[in-house]
This record gives C-alpha cells, sequence and structure tokens, in this order.
C-alpha cells in the first residue's frame, strides 16, 4: 500500500477536525462491534460521543452514514441531542456490515465535528454461558473463516477467533464454526458474549445466598452456612447478568447454554446434584436473569453430562434438560452428549472437544438455532390477550405518496376552486402554493406506466402487523393503520385492544416509507390482508370492512385511501395532518371522517391556522361531506393519552352506524350502511380566536342554527357530547 492510500485510509478512520475545530471522538459503537437488528433489514444504532469543544444553541443536528464496499446508506438523521461535550442519539441502522460509520454534527447547515469507526455490524448477537464446553477449552483453536464474527470482552470487541474473551480457558470453542453458520445463512455479522467457567456446577451460577442441600465438587464459588446448607455466593451470576445487561433490552438474540457435566455422575457421590434439583436450579437462574436484565431473553439449553467413555451421560441430569425445553421454560439446544469417539479431545479419552469435535459442536448448535432464528420475524406471538403476527417485504418506493406526487400527479393549481380565499391565506411558500390541490384522481393505470417508464427505484422493508384477540371467531372489520408517527403507539395500545375484544376487530399496521404515508396500488392493502388472513386462518380479513388511522403525512393513507375505495371504509381518521390539504378528498365525503389538529402544531400554522382549518368547512360545503374537526389546546404535532378517547368513540359509533350486525366478511364485501347528512348531529367549529377549550354549541341537525353547510358533522347524540366535551375541556371522562 503506498503512502497516498495510507493518508486517505488514516483520514478516513480518525476523527475529523469540523469548520469550528471540535473533533468528535465515538464512544459507541466501538469498532467491530454488532448490534443485534430489530428485523430482517435493520436495527438502532446507538451513537454516543465526546466532542472537544462545547457545542451550543440552536439548529444542530446529528446524522450518520454507513459505507460498504458497494453500498451507501447517505447521510441519515439521528435523533438525539448535544449537552455540553457529550453527544447522544439513535438511527435506524440497515442490517449488513461490515460498515464504516460516519457521524457528523452540524449547526446551521455547517459541519463542526465529525468521528468515525471503522467497522459496525447490525446482525445477531448470542450469549454462550455454562461450563468448559462453552468456555474455550477444546483442544484445537477455531478460527472465523467469514471475518464477520465479533467477540465482546465487556471494554472492546475484536473478529472471534479463538480462544474468547470473556470465558475461561485458552484452548477452543465452538463459536466460530457455529458463528460462521449463522454468517452464511443469514448474511449479517454475528456479535458473541462468551461467559463461560470452566468446571462449574449450576450451583456456582446461583444468585448470591440462593441454598443448595450437598455442595459442587469445587467449592470456591460457594459456602457452607452455620445450618449446614450451602450457599452461592453469586460471583458468576453478578457476572454474567452485567454481561448481558450491557447489551440493553433486546440487546441479543438468546442465551447458548452449556453445562451440566460437573453436576452429573461426580466420582464423589456426594457432590453429584440429583435431575430434580438441577431442574429447579437452572430455572430459577433462567427466571431471576429475566427479571434482572428486564426483559424475557430466550435460552436454549443443550444436553450435557458426558464425562469419558464408559460414563457417556447422566439420564438424570439430561432428562431434567429436556424438561425445560417441554415446559416452554427454554429452547431445545444440541445432543452434545451424542458427540463421542474422536469428536473429544486425546484421541476420545477426555471430556473436551476435539478440533473435529469443536466443528461438529458448532454445527449442531446451528441446526438447533438456525431454523427457530429463520422463524423469528413470522411466528405467531401471544400478546395482550391476543395472538399477533408479523411479516415483511422489500418495497419500492414508487408505493409512496412521495414518489406519485413528483413522478405522476401535475402539479397544477388552477384546478383548486378558491373557496379558501375567503380566509387568511398567510404567506406560503411556493411549495405549498403547488400542493394545494390533493385531488388527484390518479389511477392504477397512471401509477403502472409510471412505474413502467420511471422504475421502481429505491427499495426499503416494510413491515406489517396483525393482532387478533383471543378466541375470535370471525373479524368483523379491522383498524388499519399507518404506523407513520403515533400510529406504533395507537396499535398497543391496551384500550384499543380492549375495543377490538369487545366490536370483534383486527389491527393491522404497516411501518415503511413505502406504505405508511400512502401507497398505490390500493390492491397492495388488500393482498396483505389477504396473505396474512391464510397464515391466521382467518381469511375473511380479504373483504373485511376498514376503519383508517394516519398521522401526519400518513393522512396521505388515511383520507387518500378512502377517497379510492370509499365502499369498503367505515370511517377514518387523521391525526394532525402534515399537509392539511392532503384532506381534500372529495371521493371520501360520504365516509365519517375525523380530522384532529394540535393548535400549537407548526404545522398547523403553515402557511396560516385559519387555512388549515377552513380545508374541511370547505369539503363540508361542497360535497355535503360527513367530517368533523377536532382542535386539541396546548398540544402539538403529537397526540397524547387525553387524544384516544375521542378517536375510540368515533371509531366505536361509526362501527356500529355502518357495519350491519349480520354482516360477514368471509362471503366477500361486506356491503356498508350509508348515513345521510340530516341523521347526523352539527357542532359549531373551533375558532382560531380565542383559541384554547372552548364549549362549542351542538345540536340534532335540524335544530342547528349555525351554518349547517360548514359546521361539524357529528355521528350522533353520545357521540356530540363526546366531541363537545373533547373541545371544552381537553379530554372525556368515563
Amino acid at each position: 500500500m503506498n503512502r497516498t492510500i495510507l493518508t486517505l485510509v488514516a483520514l478516513l478512520l480518525a476523527p475529523l477536525v469540523g469548520a469550528h475545530g471540535a473533533e468528535l471522538s465515538l464512544t459507541s459503537p466501538l469498532d467491530y462491534q454488532v448490534v443485534q437488528r430489530n428485523s430482517p433489514s435493520k436495527g438502532l444504532l446507538r451513537i454516543t460521543g465526546d466532542l472537544s469543544e462545547e457545542v451550543t444553541g440552536a439548529d444542530v443536528t446529528i446524522e450518520a452514514k454507513l459505507v460498504g464496499e458497494k453500498l451507501e446508506s447517505g447521510w441519515l438523521r439521528a435523533g438525539g441531542s448535544i449537552s455540553g461535550k457529550k453527544l447522544s442519539g439513535t438511527v435506524e441502522a440497515p442490517s449488513g456490515g461490515w460498515w464504516g460509520l460516519e457521524v457528523r454534527v452540524s449547526q446551521g447547515g455547517n459541519e463542526v465535528a465529525h468521528g468515525s469507526v471503522a467497522h459496525v455490524g447490525i446482525g445477531e448477537v448470542f450469549v454462550v454461558a455454562g461450563q468448559s464446553n462453552s468456555a474455550n477449552h477444546g483442544e484445537e483453536k477455531q478460527t472465523t473463516t467469514t471475518r464477520r464474527v465479533a467477540s465482546f470482552d465487556s471494554k472492546a470487541w475484536r473478529i472471534a477467533d479463538d480462544p474468547q474473551p470473556g470465558a475461561s480457558g485458552g484452548g477452543g470453542s465452538f463459536v466460530p464454526p457455529f458463528a460462521d453458520a449463522v454468517v452464511a445463512k443469514e448474511n449479517v455479522p454475528v456479535g458473541i458474549i462468551s461467559c463461560g467457567i470452566g468446571a462449574t456446577s449450576v450451583r456456582e451460577w446461583l444468585p448470591k445466598g440462593a441454598t443448595f442441600p450437598n455442595p459442587p465438587t469445587l467449592v470456591s464459588r460457594v459456602e457452607q452456612l452455620p445450618n449446614g446448607e450451602w450457599a452461592s455466593k453469586g460471583a458468576a451470576y453478578e457476572a454474567f447478568i452485567a454481561r448481558m445487561k450491557s447489551l440493553g433490552p433486546q440487546g441479543f438474540r438468546a442465551v447458548l447454554w452449556h453445562q451440566g457435566e460437573s453436576d452429573a455422575n461426580q466420582k464423589d457421590v456426594t457432590r453429584t446434584l440429583s435431575g430434580n434439583l438441577y431442574r429447579e436450579f437452572l430455572e430459577k437462574i433462567i427466571r431471576d436473569s429475566r427479571r434482572d436484565i428486564g426483559w424475557s431473553a430466550p435460552w436454549f439449553v443443550a444436553q450435557a453430562s458426558y464425562h469419558v467413555p464408559g460414563d457417556e451421560g447422566s439420564d438424570d441430569i439430561r432428562a431434567a434438560q429436556a424438561s425445560l425445553w417441554k415446559d416452554g421454560i427454554a429452547l431445545e439446544g444440541p445432543d452434545s452428549d451424542a458427540l463421542k469417539g474422536k469428536l473429544r479431545e486425546r484421541d476420545g479419552k477426555g471430556v473436551h472437544f476435539s478440533g473435529d469435535g469443536l466443528r461438529a459442536h458448532g454445527a449442531k448448535w446451528a441446526e438447533e438455532v438456525l431454523p427457530w432464528l429463520a422463524k423469528q420475524w413470522t411466528e405467531p406471538r401471544q400478546a395482550n390477550d391476543g395472538t399477533e403476527w408479523t411479516d415483511f417485504a422489500q418495497l419500492p418506493q414508487t408505493h409512496s405518496l412521495g414518489w406519485v406526487s413528483a413522478n405522476v400527479q401535475t402539479k397544477d393549481t388552477k384546478s383548486w376552486n378558491g373557496v379558501l380565499d375567503e380566509a387568511k391565506w398567510g404567506s406560503p411558500d411556493p411549495q405549498q402554493v403547488l400542493s394545494r390541490n390533493w385531488d388527484w384522481k390518479v389511477s392504477e393505470a397512471q401509477w403502472h406506466e409510471a412505474v413502467k417508464q420511471k422504475g421502481e427505484g429505491k427499495r426499503e422493508e416494510v413491515r406489517f402487523d396483525l393482532w387478533l384477540p383471543k378466541d375470535l371467531q370471525t373479524a368483523r372489520g379491522i383498524v388499519v393503520m399507518s404506523g407513520h408517527g403515533s400510529g406504533e403507539a395507537l396499535f398497543k395500545h391496551a384500550e384499543l385492544r380492549k375495543l377490538a375484544q369487545e366490536l370483534q376487530l383486527a389491527l393491522f399496521k404497516f411501518t415503511g416509507n413505502p406504505m405508511q404515508r400512502g401507497f398505490w396500488p390500493q390492491s397492495l392493502l388488500f393482498e396483505r390482508l389477504r396473505q396474512l388472513g391464510e397464515k391466521s386462518g382467518h381469511l375473511e380479513l380479504q373483504h373485511a370492512p376498514l376503519f383508517l388511522y394516519g398521522h401526519s403525512n400518513g393522512t396521505g393513507f388515511s383520507a387518500i385511501f378512502t377517497s379510492y375505495v370509499p365502499d369498503r371504509v367505515w370511517g377514518w381518521v387523521s391525526m394532525r395532518p402534515g399537509i392539511t390539504f392532503q384532506v381534500y378528498q372529495p371521493g371520501a365525503a360520504q365516509v365519517p371522517g375525523l380530522v384532529i389538529f394540535g393548535e400549537d402544531d407548526p404545522f398547523l400554522a403553515r402557511p396560516s391556522k385559519e387555512e388549515n382549518l377552513a380545508v374541511v368547512p370547505a369539503l363540508r360545503k361542497n360535497h355535503r361531506a360527513l367530517w368533523n374537526i377536532a382542535v386539541e389546546p396546548k398540544t402539538g404535532h403529537g397526540p397524547g393519552e387525553k387524544t384516544w378517547p375521542l378517536v375510540f368513540s368515533f371509531l366505536r359509533h361509526t362501527f356500529t352506524a355502518r357495519v350491519p350486525i349480520d354482516a360477514d366478511a368471509k362471503n366477500g364485501p361486506v356491503k356498508l350502511q350509508p348515513l345521510t347528512l340530516e341523521s347526523g348531529h352539527l357542532g359549531q367549529n373551533w375558532q382560531t380566536q380565542p383559541g384554547g377549550y372552548q364549549m362549542l354549541p351542538t345540536a340534532p341537525f335540524v335544530d342547528f342554527t349555525g351554518d349547517k353547510s360548514t359546521a361539524s358533522w357529528l355521528l350522533n347524540a353520545t357521540y356530540a357530547a363526546d366531541w363537545q366535551q373533547f373541545q371544552s375541556t381537553g379530554e372525556i371522562k368515563k
């Protein structure tokens, strides 16, 4: 390598000096660190660092970029902050690696500090624990062939060639061949946290003070009590917990436990542990460790009780280990006792593995872990008295609202009918002027033609989540949420799940820009519902009526999608629309809609509150829309806990009014009951002056004395009362 190339490499890897002279030294991630991914194609990367100078004032941004041999993420905005000389943030990063990570701090658009790390991976992380056959006591040191496996010793990461840091022993382990198999199958880096200690009994791994009747063969980690019982000193357990906690919640995939030889068939029979006690003690370690690290980490437990030829296993200990699988406390690990003969050290005479044995042992671990790992993204799981399913897809950006706006929609301001000229127009910028007309009427044929001409563009991972109440026989409807913004929280909200249980509804959410900000073609949603319907055994999901929710630019889903398929939607909500003009959808006028604003939301003030608040009344007047607006005082762009009861009230009452009680989506799309303007109530719209909480008059349509053409349309007396209470006090009291 010549001097010029060496200089360029040094510049890439060393912290750079920004325009103002500040240096950024990153403390997280570390070089060769592997971060546990939380979906097939991404993970959350925590970034921390020290600045040589304080960065103060406004308009400070933190950005990160990951650079690989062939791919580059581009600069990604990192959520976080700088306090004095300390930087802290997170960024959603693509799985894979090794990536070179660059981080820059900018102020007022100018870079003021820059730091980097040469090797970062987003992949799978495993904690390995137990006794010698988990802890570098093999006959032949192993090396990783993929060079995409790294180990952590609590201070630093390094390529995971044996011996593994953090575990006892100086020889070989099953880690490199096992981890290489994971890399080969999943095409992501693997991180290893080795905690094994040679010759340890399960008794030595117990929390401090846990007692047992007879001691293990080695007693340095236990003590005898005055009453004759024995107790663990807790040192192994405490170190084990500290190693796991350092990774954070969900910071690793699973614990791989290989231990049992020092409890089975001891030469001094008084030191042998019964299977019943082995089961009791290991279960305690598993349960207590989950409590102490703050999340329910999966455990794989191997069958391990082999010593030497002639003492090739303990049925008692093996049965205890297997009982943990059968009772769902742990997952089934490999049967390492089956590895005999030349797979053991000293030509088959010892307890530890030979080189061939270590490779066979790693392969056996991979045989158990890899099929389970493949199911983690899509296997149903129990949650909130129901069942959740998850699926993923790599979808092109052509489905998104932004792509359609840029590539299909004609920028035409002449078609805007000018009804808002009576409101205060403020001083909109040119882009806002261009985006006023959102009644696009882009057909699926136009969309397909545009994709054909311009190409699909960049792909992005989209996650789909389905939740079904326990014992649901037939879903009478589906609440469909764009995951953008508050959609994630709404999907998991306990009150929504109780309401879904009561009304027999499914909950469905998608997260990822190709869909969460609006999409074409509309069949994309129905096809996904069909697929998840088949997986869950609820084929009616393909045809069930829908209630749609979108936050901010998620209005591009809730309002615009409704305008294309109004016959399938019983109601929809736009929460703090990012661009209120997205709501101007005449095709959705006869579907009950609720638009909720935050009084202090900066988006509401662009170009002006008056103009944004006039959009729904304009559509009410022009198209007799069955819509209402609510303004939540003293709140910004995000809803709070006091916001949801209004959404739930609207959901409940629109469902009851529009979905026939005898509807059955198993037989095809449900015919929704139409509503008339005159059947509802009306409410006076919130006014920017005086602002704040307002007691807004409501009345049945025929009795309302205000402007009936622009007032908020409220479905019935009960919902009208909830709406009025929300506007007057900011909450709905049960």
